[in-house]
């Protein structure tokens, strides 16, 4: 039976429309996980062999068990963004005389081969071999590298379990930035050194290396645990169910006090809650707001290369137009020609959209108005950022996004999810990073940063007032474009 789930999710793949569609885009990530597991060998025998030449007053084991904390925290949100929770189609075998507990264990097993458990293998086995391993013995070594191993598991099945609770109760996002951001702050504040804390946990295993069974029991737990949600979520009526269930996400009626622009805001709006690929990059866009805390939190570029934090205020100010207003026009793909003939002044369209974007990048310049704990002159950058986004990089994203767009499927999740990506997508790069330092550069260059981030922010203001000239602008390029971008999205 295994060989037989084996040969249908073989062929699912790879007779699969999207397959050959997305070819080119496979093979570039087959190349990307292949490069990245070279990197980790060659960072792994760099940390057993090269830590204690770069901490020598630093016992190396110690500074690993001290980091392991941190390294599975960020392994954690790494594949709560990037990896797929593991599907198989479920419903063809559901009322096939075959046990659940078959195709369940068979699609809990495959989900481990994944290049993200291969990661930790390649980062930390030389050091359980050079390090641990001499040190300790052998054995100690062995079962340091077991309790690695179950770690790696463990936060596999957890991140599966997460993001399948995730769609019956959204609200456990907001519970996780919560938690993440409280132990951030008691970190940060030096009330509990996590530091210390990983370095006791993982530690642990030296002194007594039967605690190397703790983290396999939690990884068969979490196996357990995912079968169970698993098995109690795939009755073939509590399918048929759900697609019957008509999910209403919002009403957005005090939208309509503004005119025929707050309507499409509206329709818009609930086009982004009610399918998951929109709202999937919607919540990316909100966990951006963190984004300054990689930057605004290090003294080295408060003092050395305080530039950067331009660029940081682009994405925590403009992050939601970015990603979403990259594919304008692909979300409605599906019924784009419904879209051309509909009772709507096409310029509305576009001013709908420009003012959604520009309410969301206010949205994000004021909940970043927190990052001033760190200093009132990051409140200038980001405001700086703030005007330069919607009164230039705004514009220049919604025009780039008409270039031959792509169809997208609004169901499908985003992560790992190429579909609607073209060259505009790669070219939105270039206003994004490049423009905001062509004014703020060369003064910044001349000791008047001050100055650069008020001409960037002038700039952004300018463009700004304008706006009703650029909208026209952009209607015009639709309308000269549209049946070209209809027959488009028709041949996909």
């Amino acid at each position: 039976m295994i060989q037989t789930f084996i040969s249908h999710a073989w062929k699912e793949s790879f007779r699969s429309p999207i397959w050959a569609k997305n070819l080119l885009a496979n093979i570039f990530l087959g190349f990307a996980a292949v490069m990245l597991m070279v990197y980790a060998i060659m960072a792994g025998f760099g940390i057993a062999f090269g830590l204690e030449e770069v901490v020598p007053d630093k016992d190396p084991i110690e500074l690993i068990n001290g980091a392991l904390l941190y390294y599975f925290f960020f392994e954690f949100i790494l594949r709560f963004f990037l990896q797929n929770v593991p599907v198989l189609s479920i419903q063809p075998y559901l009322h096939l005389p075959i046990k659940k507990s078959q195709f369940l264990n068979f699609m809990l097993r495959k989900s481990q081969v994944s290049v993200f458990n291969l990661l930790a293998l390649f980062l930390l086995t030389p050091s359980a071999i050079v390090r641990v391993g001499r040190e300790y013995g052998a054995l100690t070594g062995f079962l340091w590298l077991v309790m690695i191993i179950g770690m790696v598991f463990t936060i596999h099945f957890l991140g599966i379990l997460f993001k399948k609770k995730l769609n019956d109760m959204p609200n456990l996002l907001l519970g996780m930035v919560i938690l993440f951001a409280g132990l951030g702050a008691l970190d940060y504040f030096q009330i509990i050194s996590f530091s210390a804390l990983s370095e006791q946990l993982f530690g642990a295993v030296l002194v007594q290396p039967a605690f190397a069974a703790i983290p396999v029991a939690l990884w068969v737990i979490l196996y357990r645990l995912n079968y169970i949600y698993l098995a109690k979520n795939t009755y073939p009526e509590e399918i048929s169910t759900r697609k019957n269930k008509t999910k209403i996400s919002g009403d957005f009626s005090f939208l309509k006090r503004f005119g025929r622009i707050g309507e499409l805001i509206g329709l818009e709006l609930k086009l982004i809650l009610r399918h998951k690929r929109p709202r999937n990059t919607l919540v990316i866009s909100g966990m951006l707001l963190l984004y300054g805390l990689i930057f605004y939190t290090q003294d080295v570029y408060m003092e050395q290369m305080s530039g950067v934090f331009l660029f940081a205020g682009i994405f925590v100010t403009g992050a939601f137009f970015i990603n979403h207003g990259q594919f304008l026009l692909s979300w409605e793909s599906g019924y784009f020609d419904f879209v051309l003939i509909r009772k709507t002044n096409i310029r509305q369209y576009f001013e709908a959209k420009y003012y959604m974007f520009v309410a969301a990048a206010t949205v994000a310049f004021v909940a970043s108005l927190g990052y001033a704990y760190f200093g009132l002159e990051i409140v200038l950058f980001n405001l700086a950022a703030y005007l330069f986004n919607i009164g230039v990089n705004l514009p220049f994203v919604m025009r780039i996004a008409m270039f031959n767009p792509k169809k997208i499927d609004l169901n499908k999740g985003a992560a790992f999810n190429y579909e609607g990506v073209g060259a505009a997508q790669f070219l939105i790069a270039i206003p994004v990073l490049v423009l905001p330092y062509v004014f703020y550069g060369p003064l910044l260059a001349m000791g008047y940063g001050t100055y650069g981030l008020l001409l960037v922010g002038l700039v952004g203001l300018i463009g700004f007032l304008l706006r009703n000239k650029v909208i026209d602008y952009l209607t015009k390029s639709f309308t000269e474009n549209r049946h070209k971008i209809a027959a488009g999205f028709r041949a996909q």
